[in-house]
């Protein structure tokens, strides 16, 4: 059905297989479908494709597996499922659970059984009127060998059977029945059958509990469903008299109750903090001091005590009706959290509400108890509840614990709910003027709302979409605490007769594509209908077609001529700032220029110009998107967490902190933080893809570290996190001093070559010591010792020269001083600017300094700030500020974070100086001048223009006045990949990588294709491996990644899919050749498409890439057709 809740029509292929030794066989079938279909398979087909001819146990034995295929008939849109059946060979399923597996002689014995139809479907009335016919077959004591030679004789078993015994049972409404008999002494093993008419099913019990004196004891709970505030009734048995019973309730491996009762029959009122299952141990110690125990386990259901509930004022509403949602509340002052999302993000697997059962699953991951297999003894009943004791009485562990079968029960922990049904109720019809639908978004509302009693309402506007909207809620309040609603309550949207658009997510120039208008109508009445396309002069209409069956009333559609449209080609940025100081004098002039490569794709070009009067003020202004490269890992992560930290703190310490900046900064704060707990790994470290890597990361262990110490001012942080990280990177220091990584180290220049082991020391010495615990004082002290011995024998790489400097500067060591002038040694000097390049970056042909420059000069800016040697800084400080993208960053995560940090340190230099200055700013192509005033009022808003670009660009900015500010010149364009498919460039000016791409194409089938990717590392010597890799493959327009992909395996991390790219995270690339397949299928009819691109890159040295572009334009040129309810328009676009 669609998410409005009409049925889908159109066709099913439906596909069942079965796999048998490596064979598989199949049969396939094809159907009407509107809604729902049923299909069947006849004894023939069952027998063929369960291999019955081959093998006939194997009929009784094969699953089915079945795939559902339904293509839509409007728009071919496909969408599948699947499921795995299991042959039923009866009329009746019968179903022993919850029974022991170990007997407990001269007690009861208590089994559950349920019985359904074979197709899970409860009993008739007239099928309950049979009763089930139990028959229990036990066997006298015979000695261990002597068992295992029954197992497999049962021809011999019939030596030591008793006499059996026969019991009837009524069936049940529910079909649940409890088996309960009395075992008799010395019984070692029962045979168990149950028949219900002509379907039977039996268990085996081949064990017997431990007990030196043959003494047993055994709990029993006199109801199934144990509720929080309700009465337990609990019953303890044993074979011998007891003076006194002990008990203990375990739940989240913490002792909820305990106490003693004299009564075997005592009852126990739990309590929320039993939830979601507890575990009862009943025991007694004997005069002999012999331990006699038993374990009961069973899911509690909580009593959330702040009960909230919700209805909308109707249950149908229409595109931007205005309706009501009614919440109450168990007390007034209480905080309500309010979701309300598009149920068909809930169909994408997309589930962000909070409901009853996230809750109570969230609190049984508390419950960590190893499997332990059956209790066999007294000592394995405490191991059932995770508990371990200390006791002078008779506990042996490990007597009795040979297990034939390590068969457990499993506990459903919550009831399944049935979703209510919805009202079906008659809309009207409105036939007057025509309304463009333009609201679409995923999440509705999203809000926290502060009630002053105990009914609240919510007065809204329902969006635009045609589907059904899922509210969820829950509520916190002082005195009653946490609770939440039961079921999510749902406002099917709809009206009779509306219009979707199909449209690429973008095209390219040159492309054409179909524009598919799909009519809809539920009305009883046919109507003509005509649809309109505004011209624009951003496309052109080639054909147009239509002469539609359709139905509705008269429409015009418009779209937009910005939306989706891209340049072909590879895109370009090229960025240059110019500081304006007017610290010392009163005026400043500077000329910029730029020359478009000849390959440009004309009218791709773009010329911004940005001015702001604050050092941090590019980087204020683009907190949520710093560097233009996704983050899907663990420390990529951290792009959207720490430069938040450092501009805090910078705009608290000048006053400058506004509570919309703030609310903004913090909220990007806390949702990298819960984004950053997915990274870490069960033993407290982090890894960029957690519990999936091998192992930790000393480094992104530090890294983390570090930032949520830094963060701790400003948004709550977990200590025991911070603890058990800190702990984790503690255990991996060598005695000397220097740290080990045991995990993937993905920055390179962490990763290799002589100075590999000094870099990460200090890198993780300066975690430790922004830590500020005095449990880690000698690990500090020990990695001191290493680095101030590496300093004395000689650091040749500048990057760990500057970090050693950095970690040394907060260290106060007294080699501090004589590392930063070593390091200031080396800089490099042009006019006013000071910097640090390593050897590799003489030989770069990138505008943009590489990565590791920009973070030595940030510790080195950092260590003449530590060192109070601010003034010698502001040279580094000037070059940092004007190094940034058009985003306000670097080129990755580490160079960001490491720069942003050290120009907040020193920014402060500027903010005491009064600013205020006119600026002016010429170029060829704007008549007239645009001019700004900056001032101590407006120094942090970002002034954006832009200006037509020209070949090339002469841009000329004038200041006077006093104070600073930054100046930035942004150019962004696209290259033209016909005069050579592959581009490339590195450090060295040489193939950083090798990158191959080749076509897997079924010529007969223009909806689907297969790119192969390989590609491998070219360095050599100490940098014969990569960084993290990132494989970005760039989908012809029309295409999306094929659902069925799964490619998460080595060396591929992590796949993300964005705005027409894959992008494939790999921990490194080296010599070997790595390859990849990705499958691709046309969702949109696009032709004449342009070349998409590949490319491989260093993710912390971008600048080392390797691109190829695939020209299958050929390919999909195809026939336009129409089909009834469906208007295709063929457009051709012209950006203007």
């Amino acid at each position: 059905r669609y998410t409005y809740g009409k049925p889908v029509k159109g066709k099913l292929t439906v596909t069942c297989f079965s796999m048998f030794y490596g064979k598989k066989r199949n049969i396939t079938k094809m159907l009407e479908f509107s809604g729902s279909v049923n299909f069947t398979l006849d004894s023939l087909e069952m027998k063929n494709i369960t291999y019955a001819d081959w093998d006939p146990h194997a009929f009784h034995q094969m699953p089915i597996e079945i795939t559902a295929v339904v293509t839509e008939t409007l728009t071919g849109i496909s969408q599948n499922a699947s499921a795995t059946a299991f042959p039923k060979h009866h009329d009746y399923s019968l179903e022993f659970f919850e029974f022991p597996r170990v007997l407990k002689p001269s007690l009861t014995f208590i089994a559950m059984l349920k019985i359904t139809r074979f197709d899970n479907t409860p009993l008739t009335h007239d099928e309950r009127q049979n009763n089930v016919m139990i028959s229990v077959e036990p066997s006298k004591n015979v000695g261990f060998l002597q068992r295992i030679y029954y197992m497999y004789d049962d021809a011999n078993e019939s030596q030591t059977n008793e006499t059996t015994q026969n019991l009837s049972y009524p069936v049940p409404e529910d079909g649940v029945i409890q088996i309960e008999f009395p075992i008799q002494e010395n019984t070692t093993r029962l045979n168990i059958k149950a028949k219900f008419l002509e379907s039977q099913t039996s268990i085996s019990i081949h064990d017997t509990f431990y007990s030196a004196s043959m003494t047993y004891l055994q709990i029993k709970k006199a109801s199934q469903d144990v509720k929080a505030g309700a009465p337990l009734e609990l019953n303890v048995q044993s074979n011998k008299p007891l003076k006194e019973i002990s008990y203990m309730v375990v739940s989240k491996e913490q002792i909820v109750a305990a106490g003693k009762k004299k009564s075997t029959t005592f009852t126990l009122t739990p309590e929320n903090s039993w939830a979601p299952s507890a575990c009862v141990i009943a025991y007694h110690v004997d005069d002999n001091g012999e331990v006699i125990n038993d374990v009961l386990r069973f899911p509690v259901q909580p009593d959330f005590k702040n009960k909230i509930k919700m209805h909308w004022s109707k249950n149908k509403a229409r595109p931007s009706e205005d309706v009501t949602l009614k919440i109450s509340v168990t007390e007034p002052k209480t905080t309500i959290g309010l979701l309300v999302v598009d149920k068909s993000t809930k169909l994408l697997g997309k589930r962000s509400d909070i409901t009853e059962d996230a809750v109570l699953h969230e609190l049984s991951l508390y419950n960590t108890a190893l499997h332990y297999g059956e209790a066999r003894n007294a000592y394995s009943v405490f191991q059932k509840c995770n508990l371990w004791v200390l006791t002078d009485a008779s506990l042996p562990e490990h007597i009795g614990d040979y297990d034939f079968y390590s068969e457990g029960v499993d506990y459903a922990l919550y009831d399944d709910v049935v979703h209510p049904h919805l009202e079906n109720t008659a809309m009207p019809v409105d036939f007057g003027n025509p309304y463009v639908r333009t609201n679409f978004p995923e999440t509705w509302i999203w809000r926290e709302i502060m009630t002053r009693s105990t009914e609240t309402t919510v007065n809204v506007t329902v969006p635009d979409t045609i589907t059904s909207w899922v509210a969820s809620a829950f509520v916190i309040s002082e005195n009653l605490g946490f609770g939440v609603i039961k079921m999510p309550i749902e406002l099917e949207v709809f009206q009779k007769f509306f219009m979707s658009l199909n449209l690429p997510h973008t095209v390219t120039r040159g492309e054409h594509f179909m524009l598919e208008v799909n009519v809809f109508n539920y009305m009883k009445e046919n109507t003509e209908v005509t649809v309109t396309l505004d011209t624009s002069d951003t496309f052109e209409i080639l054909i147009i077609s239509n002469d539609i069956n359709a139905m509705g009333n008269q429409r015009s559609v418009w779209v937009p001529s910005e939306d989706g449209r891209t340049a072909e080609g590879l895109e370009q940025f090229h960025s240059e700032a110019v500081l304006l100081d007017l610290a010392k004098r009163s005026s400043l002039t500077e000329n910029l220029n730029f020359t478009f490569p000849f390959n440009v794709v004309p009218g791709s070009e773009r010329v911004q110009i940005t001015i702001i009067g604050d050092m941090l003020g590019p980087s204020i202004n683009g907190l949520d998107s710093l560097i233009k490269m996704p983050y899907g890992c663990g420390e990529q992560n951290m792009i959207n967490f720490a430069p938040n930290i450092y501009v805090l703190d910078y705009l608290t310490k000048t006053g400058d902190l506004h509570s919309n900046l703030k609310s903004k900064a913090v909220s990007y704060m806390r949702e990298g933080y819960q984004r950053e707990l997915l990274y870490q790994r069960d033993d407290g470290s982090f890894s960029a893809f957690g519990n999936s890597d091998h192992s930790g990361s000393t480094w992104l262990s530090a890294f983390v570290l570090r930032s949520f110490t830094q963060a701790q001012p400003f948004i709550d942080i977990d200590p025991f996190i911070l603890e058990k990280t800190a702990a984790w990177i503690a255990s991996h220091q060598k005695l000397s001093g220097e740290f080990q990584e045991p995990g993937r180290v993905l920055h390179t220049e962490l990763q290799g070559g002589t100075n590999s082991s000094t870099s990460l020391t200090a890198y993780i010495m300066a975690a430790l010591l922004e830590y500020q615990m005095d449990k880690y004082d000698n690990n500090i002290r020990r990695a001191l010792n290493f680095l101030e011995f590496k300093l004395s024998e000689g650091i040749s790489d500048n990057h760990t020269l500057a970090l050693v400097t950095y970690a040394l500067s907060i260290a106060r060591s007294t080699d501090a001083k004589k590392a930063l002038d070593t390091l200031n040694e080396r800089s490099e000097q042009q006019g006013d600017h000071r910097f640090w390049i390593s050897p590799a970056s003489e030989l770069s042909d990138s505008w943009q300094p590489r990565s590791v420059d920009i973070e030595a000069a940030g510790y080195a800016l950092l260590s003449h700030a530590k060192q109070q040697r601010l003034l010698e800084g502001i040279p580094i400080m000037k070059w940092l500020s004007q190094q940034r993208n058009h985003l306000g960053g670097y080129s990755s995560t580490q160079d960001t974070v490491v720069a942003l940090q050290a120009l907040s340190a020193c920014a402060m230099l500027t903010t005491g100086i009064e600013t205020e200055m006119d600026v002016t700013v010429t170029s060829a192509s704007e008549e007239i001048p645009v001019t700004y005033k900056i001032k101590k009022e407006n120094r942090f808003l970002l002034k954006t223009k832009e200006i037509a670009a020209t070949q090339p660009v002469g841009i000329t900015v004038s200041a006077n006045g006093r104070g600073f500010g930054i100046f930035q010149l942004n150019i962004m364009y696209n290259v033209d990949n016909s005069h050579s498919s592959r581009s490339r460039r590195s450090a060295q000016d040489q193939e950083a990588f090798d990158l191959d791409v080749t076509v897997k194409d079924d010529k007969k089938d223009i909806n689907h294709l297969t790119l192969n990717v390989c590609t491998r590392y070219l360095g050599t010597g100490s940098s014969s491996r990569s960084g993290m890799a990132l494989i970005e493959v760039g989908l012809l327009s029309g295409f999306s990644l094929s659902p069925s992909f799964m490619c998460v395996d080595d060396p591929i991390k992590k796949v993300e899919t964005d705005e027409g790219k894959v992008h494939l995270y790999l921990d490194s690339l080296n010599a070997s050749q790595v390859c990849v397949d990705i499958p691709a299928v046309r969702d949109f009819k696009v032709a004449n498409t342009q070349d998409a691109s590949v490319t491989v890159l260093d993710y912390y040295e971008p600048s080392k890439y390797e691109c190829l572009f695939i020209d299958l334009a050929l390919k999909f040129v195809y026939c336009l057709y129409t089909e009834v309810y469906i208007l295709y328009i063929y457009c051709f676009f012209l950006i203007s």
